[in-house]
């Protein structure tokens, strides 16, 4: 997960570094591809933020996301931009090991002065949702303390290895 923060033009900060795979994630995955389970009909990822001081851990799942829940998932409130649902998470085509967003970027633009501690990617377009899949999350090293106006953007590459 890879993000970076603007006031105004100016870079005023970015964070990169390794996310979490939950383990409902990897299994939603593993079932699809491997097993007998249906992957949705749409089959769009969304990008959200969060703005409680936690960190991922492996055993987190979609219920503690949305309002008022563990990770205090940014709302409305907080945004200038997306007023409504997270984000898509728009990767390009890969023939690699390795999928990003980079040339789509989610975008968000605050409204309030908090903090945002991290990023995620859910299957749910509702920032409120609490049934979604949770495939991984990320702490950024330094929270962001962000005013109105201020934007932030998040690529996401997924990368399989061999181990």
């Amino acid at each position: 997960c890879h993000m970076e923060h603007y006031r105004g033009d100016r870079k005023i900060g970015e964070d990169m570094g390794f996310n979490t795979f939950t383990t409902e994630g990897m299994a939603y995955l593993l079932n699809i591809i491997f097993h007998d389970i249906s992957k949705a009909a749409s089959n769009i990822w969304y990008v959200g933020i969060f703005k409680n001081n936690i960190t991922p851990a492996l055993a987190d799942t979609g219920a503690k996301l949305g309002s008022g829940n563990a990770y205090g998932e940014c709302q409305d409130a907080d945004y200038d931009n997306p007023l409504t649902n997270r984000p898509a998470y728009i990767p390009e085509d890969t023939s690699t090991a390795v999928i990003t967003n980079v040339n789509s970027k989610a975008h968000f633009v605050m409204n309030a002065s908090i903090t945002v501690y991290g990023a995620f990617l859910a299957n749910g377009a509702a920032k409120t949702g609490t049934t979604d899949k949770l495939m991984c999350a990320k702490r950024f090293g330094t929270p962001r303390a962000v005013i109105s106006d201020d934007e932030i953007y998040v690529t996401y590459q997924i990368t399989c290895t061999t181990s």
